[in-house]
């Protein structure tokens, strides 16, 4: 049997939940097993499998594990040096969605490099000590960002990032699927509260939204705001 580990701060069991949620089914798929535990300072994630499959598993979880540092360990940076007035708290939390969007496939690509083949993968310690370029790089988008914003500029940014995007996106009773019918939760890597269903939407980097059913009064303005042309109303999702 092959085994991977991966391990993260403690007070980080979130970021080893979303690696576990997003790899249970296919290693159930193929007789593998997935453990999640507390030790001491650190949670730790033990994958089990076929040998044969060893390659394919460490892809899947190489994939989630730059997620975690694109998302969470980028909302994380940005929260701390992000100062600026003139937008709502809920705003806020969408700008910094925003910020991590814009870059989100290109930075996940680079941390997905250093994490690929890894047998034993410390998240805290591959960014700490692997991740300088991609830290330095943020650090200049900080540097860009206005110390005021206001509802109108957030607005335009967005337009911005939806330039010339095709992917659409379906959101179905307060969920929201990629163009293969598969459940995002990309959002729950976010730190803040408030219009989930948006900042998914913003993580997914769609074009389009095929929307079905009734959502929260807030998640509705904002996607509306933002979107507006880009809304496709559906009955249902096939």
């Amino acid at each position: 049997m092959a085994q991977i580990t991966v391990t993260d701060r403690d007070f980080n069991k979130n970021n080893l939940l979303y690696v576990q949620n997003s790899i249970s089914e296919f290693l159930s798929q193929i007789s593998g097993r997935v453990d999640l535990v507390q030790t001491g300072s650190r949670s730790m994630l033990t994958v089990l499998c076929e040998d044969k499959f060893a390659d394919i598993v460490g892809c899947e979880i190489a994939d989630k594990c730059a997620e975690v540092i694109a998302i969470n360990y980028k909302y994380d940076f940005f929260k701390k040096r992000v100062k600026l007035c003139g937008l709502k708290p809920v705003e806020f939390e969408i700008l910094m969605a925003s910020l991590i969007a814009a870059d989100l496939d290109e930075d996940k690509r680079y941390a997905y490099v250093k994490l690929k083949g890894e047998k034993e993968v410390a998240i805290d310690g591959l960014y700490n000590f692997r991740m300088q370029p991609l830290k330095r790089k943020w650090e200049d988008i900080v540097s860009y960002v206005p110390q005021s914003f206001v509802n109108s500029q957030l607005k335009d940014f967005i337009s911005y990032l939806l330039e010339n995007k095709r992917r659409r996106v379906y959101v179905d009773c307060g969920k929201v699927y990629d163009s293969h019918y598969r459940l995002l939760k990309r959002s729950s890597l976010l730190g803040g509260e408030g219009v989930e269903i948006v900042r998914e939407v913003l993580l997914s980097n769609c074009g389009e939204i095929e929307l079905s059913g009734e959502l929260p009064k807030e998640d509705e303005y904002y996607i509306k705001e933002f979107y507006s042309d880009k809304i496709i109303f559906s009955s249902g999702l096939s």
